[in-house]
């Protein structure tokens, strides 16, 4: 079943976007080194550079502070937006921390036995007493 014909500013495959993102996170870079910049200065200057929506241009500087820990906020704002530079955040959990966290035991483990059912007179007269539970 066709899909029809591609509408602009469509996804387009696999290997056209990481290209696309890998352009946009050097170009980010290339800004950051000359000076601190807003994300929506950083934003603006990737849409009109490389003709880009909005949401995605934020998106990769998203992708460049908690995936790559390229870029990270500075502490100084200009008007009322931060101000962000190249270099790791120290505030992000480490990596390692966070796979600490997801592979983390949810639950005790613990071995199963009867809680609060009785048993059956036909069925404990022919099995005996449940395991565990008083005679």
């Amino acid at each position: 079943m066709a899909r029809g014909p591609v509408q602009p500013g469509s996804l387009g495959s696999k290997q056209e976007q990481m290209a696309a993102r890998a352009a946009s996170v050097a170009r980010v870079k290339e800004l950051l080194a000359a000076q601190p910049m807003t994300a929506a200065e950083l934003a603006r200057a990737l849409v009109n550079e490389l003709k880009i929506v909005q949401p995605t241009a934020l998106g990769y500087l998203r992708h460049m502070h908690k995936a790559e820990r390229s870029i990270r906020p500075t502490g100084e704002t200009r008007g009322r937006a931060e101000l962000w530079t190249l270099g790791t955040d120290p505030a992000l959990a480490d990596p390692d921390e966070v796979l600490d966290r997801m592979f983390a035991a949810k639950r005790a483990t613990v071995p199963a036995c009867q809680v609060g059912m009785w048993r059956d007179p036909l069925v404990a007269a022919m099995f005996g007493p449940a395991q565990g539970a008083a005679a």
